[in-house]
């Protein structure tokens, strides 16, 4: 696995995670493939800009954030964490033809990179659903080990986020 970006990209970290699957319809051909997404827990730590201070200076912060959430247009990953997704679905791979060049949900038929923002930010997108019953068809795999990465975007805690199944 190659990982375009370094290190230099974390802008979350957490002490452990969660892979979140399911499964979703490919927009291309329509064929149902597997989706996986990563989430961090209540504690999991943002690296901020303080916006007050001068460009020249401003190195940041960490601060934790009290909610779950899901991670997506990544666009940094340790190989690990990339191993472990891949267990869940091998079609998880690096989108560089992206607007923002990520690691991307690719479709298991057609092999077309799925769109993280129909996934986590449109209803009833695969990991935005618009019931309980929609949440139910995601299910949480805890993993016990620390992670950073690299991401664009952040889905804070779905509205039906406690329905979807652990284990």
């Amino acid at each position: 696995m190659i990982n375009l970006f370094d290190a230099s990209e974390v802008n979350v970290r957490s002490l452990r995670y969660l892979i979140a699957s399911t499964r979703g319809h490919c927009g291309r051909c329509g064929e149902e493939t597997r989706l996986v997404a990563l989430c961090l827990p209540p504690g999991h730590e943002v690296f901020e800009l303080d916006e007050d201070a001068p460009d020249e200076v401003n190195d940041g912060f960490w601060s934790s954030f009290p909610r779950h959430v899901l991670l997506f247009h990544v666009n940094y990953l340790p190989d690990a964490v990339l191993r472990r997704l891949h267990q869940a679905t091998p079609s998880y791979d690096f989108d560089p033809s992206d607007e923002v060049s990520c690691w991307a949900n690719h479709c298991e038929h057609c092999g077309r990179a799925q769109d993280d923002n129909e996934l986590f930010c449109e209803p009833e997108g695969a990991f935005l659903p618009a019931s309980a019953a929609g949440a139910r068809l995601i299910r949480l795999v805890a993993v016990d080990e620390p992670l950073e990465a690299g991401a664009a975007g952040f889905a804070y805690e779905p509205e039906y986020f406690d329905a979807m199944v652990r284990g």
